[in-house]
């Protein structure tokens, strides 16, 4: 399932990082974003979406939630 289908509060887990060999994965390891990873939706608002993930909230726009799948 992708972050589109999430509803605002739910929790879900990350699944998988899709399209391994893109250079955009870097970033999303970077800010800690890895398989396993337990996240709630905060808020989805237009093109970006405001997660909270191991105490952080992080935002990630559309572009880059594309390459999360989450259960």
């Amino acid at each position: 399932m992708d972050m589109e289908a999430l509803k605002t509060g739910e929790e879900f887990t990350i699944k998988a990082l899709k399209d391994g060999k893109n250079p955009m994965l870097n970033k999303l390891y970077a800010m800690g974003v890895k398989e396993g990873g337990r996240a709630r939706l905060l808020l989805k608002n237009g093109r970006v979406y405001l997660i909270r993930l191991n105490n952080s909230r992080l935002i990630i726009d559309k572009d880059l939630a594309k390459f999360i799948e989450v259960a």
